[in-house]
């Protein structure tokens, strides 16, 4: 991570949660905090969240391949297009990384069905 980046505080509450995550009640909540957030929101705080550990990034990535599943088509296009544009921003290292991963995961679910209004 550059001293820049380590300069900027991060003002989402959601990344400062995993930061701060060090036990496993620290980590149970950054995980509800993830996955009750709008998409909208956790797609905005990705460059800081790519950020994290890769431990962090794997659980990251878990929450934003439900929400993918979970969303209709044009929300699929862009949850991916939007992680994408993130991994394209990212200078090289680990941070740029993080996203290929989270991306490579949901390529990987492009197949899966989309759900009905029933499910």
């Amino acid at each position: 991570m550059s001293s820049e980046r380590n300069a900027k505080v991060p003002t989402s509450s959601v990344v400062m949660k995993a930061i701060d995550a060090k036990t496993f009640s620290e980590l149970e909540a950054f995980v509800k905090d993830l996955e009750s957030r709008p998409t909208e929101r956790l797609l905005r705080d990705l460059p800081d969240l790519v950020a994290l550990s890769e431990s962090k990034v794997s659980i990251i990535s878990y929450v934003l391949a439900t929400k993918f599943r979970h969303a209709d088509a044009a929300g699929r296009i862009a949850i991916r297009e939007n992680v994408a544009a993130t991994y394209r921003k990212m200078p090289l290292g680990d941070e740029r990384d993080h996203a290929l991963e989270i991306l490579d995961r949901l390529r990987g679910l492009e197949s899966a069905p989309i759900p009905s209004d029933g499910d």
